[in-house]
């Protein structure tokens, strides 16, 4: 890879991807296909309970910005994307700017705890890199929906960044309102139900406010996005 001096620094050693820049396409795959699941989801809630005031969606660790970007296309949303990383916000704001994207400079777990409440939350790959990361997100103040994946029984060691391994359904077993998914290898989601055989990634979906059920308003399993 031919990266700049800012492109090395967002890219940290591979824990962050700017697509066309860094990893493979799979990899660009899998990322896009959970943002356009997030995105799947708030639009079809929007479909049945419309607003009239702007969604408030909060992406946790934003990183490049390319997850923002997506959710931003979402009619009368307001995104805040969040990363503690001042070369994420420099990336972001160049590359990722919409004008209903708001990236802020924020320690995750500290921003939560002293946060404003908003209907979405959601985050991909990144609640491994904090320490009770799982806790930390589930305590957040939303109103609609948290929608947040990481990897699947990832074993200790694997990832010197990752300070959560080795999670499973097991791990969820405390909050029994929650919906399971996965993402495999390919970048295609399945429900609880249909587990692929080797799963990458493990999402966990929350809903209030008597939201539909994802199970009950989506058909499983999604195939991968088309780049």
């Amino acid at each position: 890879m031919n990266l700049t001096e800012l492109e090395l620094r967002v890219w940290n050693q591979g824990e962050r991807l700017i697509p066309g820049r860094t990893h493979n396409a799979d990899e660009i795959r899998r990322h896009k296909s959970s943002y356009e699941f997030f995105r799947h989801i708030i639009i079809n809630d929007l479909i049945k309970a419309p607003s009239e005031k702007p969604i408030t969606v909060l992406d946790l660790g934003f990183g490049c910005g390319f997850g923002c970007s997506i959710l931003a296309s979402v009619q009368g949303v307001q995104v805040t994307g969040i990363d503690i990383g001042e070369e994420c916000m420099e990336y972001a704001a160049a590359n990722y700017s919409r004008p209903n994207v708001e990236y802020i400079l924020a320690d995750i777990a500290a921003f939560l705890k002293d946060g404003e409440s908003f209907d979405y939350v959601v985050s991909r790959g990144v609640l491994e890199h904090i320490e009770n990361g799982l806790d930390v997100v589930v305590d957040a103040k939303w109103t609609r929906r948290l929608m947040f994946d990481v990897p699947y029984a990832e074993p200790p060691g694997n990832n010197g960044h990752h300070l959560l391994t080795n999670i499973t359904e097991k791990d969820f077993d405390r909050w029994p309102e929650v919906e399971i998914f996965y993402e495999d290898i390919a970048g295609g989601i399945y429900s609880q139900g249909q587990k692929p055989p080797k799963p990458n990634m493990i999402m966990g979906a929350f809903s209030r406010n008597g939201m539909r059920s994802i199970s009950d308003m989506t058909a499983f399993p999604i195939a991968p996005v088309i780049l």
